[in-house]
């Protein structure tokens, strides 16, 4: 029986997929050593992609050919393929959440992995029962009924992803700047010639294609990323700035951080503990400010918290969020050193008011907190930079 596709085909198209994965493993080594969330789940989509593309030709080669060994060869490959694909799409999911949003909210989370736990009972039974595809006498493959389960699914993540990116862009206004469409397009486009045409494969090398694609845009982010503390930096801040400018309907406010008697610390511990302090206080102030805006390190020990809002409410519950972590970690840590800071806010006026008066202004409240905190402190003060 002539095969209905052309396995030359597939196999440089899934080559092409294994050494482009392997390419990407070898220049991001450093990457998945920091063990994020985002990272584990980009690990995980490339690793689904690597043996997808392993898998694939696999099943095509022993498709028609009798037996009972590539029986189950196009029995496991074929269901290890359902799996990869819908776990690829869950990961994507999971990784945009956790780099965008910082995680996932519980309910979310219980549909999502209540979907893949459905998926792969219906991948188990269909070992013993053809639901989702079958296996005929001359070990040919044919798509059965619950195929359609694993469409929709694949693509309700994808479609779940867009409504995470939007979500994440009203909350942060122009904040949020990851392009998404790097991984989409890709994966639309091989998956919609895939379900079309039979003996076509090219969804494997889809996603390699779409996980080379986000790798080159968070390769992108890191000019505007902080390197001892993961935040985003003056240069983000510029940027942001002058996008802003053009953006005079958004709400934003300033809050400057500056941490008191920074340089004691310095000093008397050493720079190794306080560049830990500056990290912690990164951490501190992430954790604090969560999605309500974006948090930048300008400079040594002063940061600035881009708000997405004017409300005064909000404001003030933020500032009482960071005032109450800083007290928390000072009651609780065993580090040599406490937390102190300084905190001044400004609402931009955008349409009044230019960036460098913006930045001005915010600095010129935060110093005035920083003197009030000093004149309390007078033992600190007279060792104040």
């Amino acid at each position: 029986m002539e095969p209905l596709f052309n396995l030359e085909s597939i196999y440089v198209t899934n080559v092409i997929g294994i050494v482009l994965i392997a390419v990407m493993i070898v220049c991001n080594l450093w990457r998945f050593q920091t063990r994020s969330r985002a990272d584990r789940n980009l690990l995980l989509m490339m690793f689904l992609a690597l043996t997808s593309c392993i898998a694939d030709p696999i099943s095509y080669s022993m498709k028609g050919v009798p037996g009972l060994v590539p029986k189950i060869a196009v029995y496991a490959t074929s269901t290890w393929l359902f799996a990869a694909n819908m776990l690829a799409s869950f990961f994507w999911v999971r990784f945009l959440s956790f780099h965008l949003n910082g995680g996932i909210p519980r309910r979310s989370r219980i549909v999502l992995d209540s979907i893949v736990a459905v998926g792969i009972t219906l991948l188990l039974i269909n070992i013993f029962t053809p639901i989702v595809f079958s296996i005929d006498e001359n070990n040919l493959y044919s798509r059965t009924d619950l195929y359609a389960f694993f469409l929709v699914v694949d693509y309700f993540f994808v479609v779940y992803s867009v409504v995470v990116y939007i979500k994440a862009r009203s909350k942060g206004g122009i904040l949020k700047f990851f392009p998404i469409w790097v991984y989409l397009a890709p994966i639309l486009i091989g998956g919609v010639v895939q379900s079309l045409y039979y003996g076509i494969s090219v969804i494997p090398t889809s996603i390699a294609v779409s996980i080379a694609g986000v790798l080159a845009s968070l390769q992108n982010e890191m000019i505007y990323h902080d390197q001892l503390t993961g935040l985003f930096n003056r240069s983000y801040l510029n940027y942001l700035l002058d996008k802003l400018t053009d953006r005079t309907k958004l709400n934003i406010t300033g809050i400057m951080i500056d941490l008191n008697g920074f340089k004691r610390i310095n000093d008397e511990l050493g720079h190794a503990v306080g560049d830990d302090a500056l990290v912690i206080t990164a951490r501190i102030l992430k954790s604090a400010v969560g999605n309500a805006g974006s948090v930048v390190r300008y400079a040594g020990d002063e940061f600035i918290i881009l708000l997405n809002t004017q409300d005064d409410v909000a404001i003030e519950n933020c500032l009482a969020r960071i005032r109450h972590s800083f007290d928390k970690f000072n009651k609780e840590t065993d580090k040599p050193y406490k937390l102190f800071i300084s905190v001044g806010f400004h609402k931009f006026d955008m349409k009044n008011e230019s960036a460098d008066a913006f930045i001005n202004a915010v600095d010129e409240r935060m110093y005035e907190d920083k003197e009030a905190f000093y004149a309390a402190h007078a033992e600190m003060n007279r060792r104040k930079r």
